[in-house]
């Protein structure tokens, strides 16, 4: 039994970016999905794959500071928070099969901060 490494939001989000560029690739010359996947659609899958960790590539290092922090910003809240039940699978099994222990964000969609909230204020007639 591997003991698993606990990891933070940074790694997690830089270990599933590289898994699933694999993953991605192997479809893509294999013709077929890499996992158990709800059909034979293997274009489907990598499209699924893709929109999953879509926004985990632009993941700020953790040495880069952002002007002015409001609140603790944890990189993965978005991409859990958005996640399908089968999206929120494969990212735990991935990271359990790469012998990572990492503890999901707790509770909904993360709040908007600046200058999104403040349009997202203006849209909704606030």
């Amino acid at each position: 039994m591997r003991i698993k490494r606990p990891i933070d939001d940074g790694e997690a989000a830089r270990v599933l970016t590289y898994l699933a560029v694999i993953q991605i690739r192997a479809m893509a010359r294999r013709r077929e999905p890499f996992f158990e996947w709800m059909g034979d659609d293997y274009v489907a899958c990598i499209g699924w794959l893709a929109d999953l960790v879509h926004s985990l590539a632009g993941a700020p290092p953790p040495t880069m500071r952002l002007p002015f922090p409001r609140r603790r910003h944890r990189v993965m809240e978005h991409t859990w928070a958005v996640a399908d039940d089968a999206g929120r699978r494969w990212i735990l099994e991935a990271l359990e099969r790469e012998g990572r222990a990492w503890n999901p964000p707790t509770g909904g969609k993360p709040a908007l901060g600046g200058l999104i909230a403040r349009w997202a204020r203006c849209r909704e007639g606030g």
